[in-house]
């Protein structure tokens, strides 16, 4: 073997060899208990901190189910109002038409009531004329009559 394979192998040897550091100590200890349970601890605020944003998230989905119940609600409500404007509309076009209906009929009864009163006062007048020519008849008979009778 050479002095160069040697101080290689010596060398290797020596990279290989841990360094050996200061005893382990109580403090030591201490420490590691301490660094553990800082991560612990973050590790349980990281899950606090999830669980929170999940509450969150489940409360908003509350809120939307809650927001989406009253909306339905709104638009129930809306349409029986609706609903009663409809029928309140139905009813006063109903009422509008009877009306409307009634007037013409009203109408229709004057102008049968304007002819009926035209053809009762033309009978009248009519009667009137009879009566005078009844009278004149009478008057010509009784005067023939009387005629008649101063000749025999």
């Amino acid at each position: 073997m050479s002095d160069a394979t040697v101080l290689s192998r010596n060398r290797v040897r020596s990279e290989e060899r841990p360094v050996a550091g200061p005893p382990y100590t109580a403090k030591d200890f201490q420490l590691e208990v301490l660094d553990r349970l800082e991560e612990m601890q973050r590790f349980a605020d990281s899950l606090d901190a999830s669980w929170n944003k999940k509450l969150e998230v489940l409360k908003e989905q509350r809120l939307v189910k809650f927001d989406s119940r009253t909306l339905i609600a709104l638009g129930a409500l809306a349409l029986s109002v609706a609903g009663y404007v409809i029928q309140d509309a139905r009813s006063t076009a109903r009422q509008d038409s009877e009306i409307e209906a009634t007037k013409a009929r009203v109408v229709r009864l004057e102008q049968i009531a304007a002819t009926n009163t035209e053809g009762r006062i033309r009978t009248e007048v009519q009667l009137g004329e009879l009566r005078e020519g009844q009278n004149e008849i009478k008057a010509m008979i009784a005067a023939h009559d009387s005629a008649t009778k101063k000749r025999k």
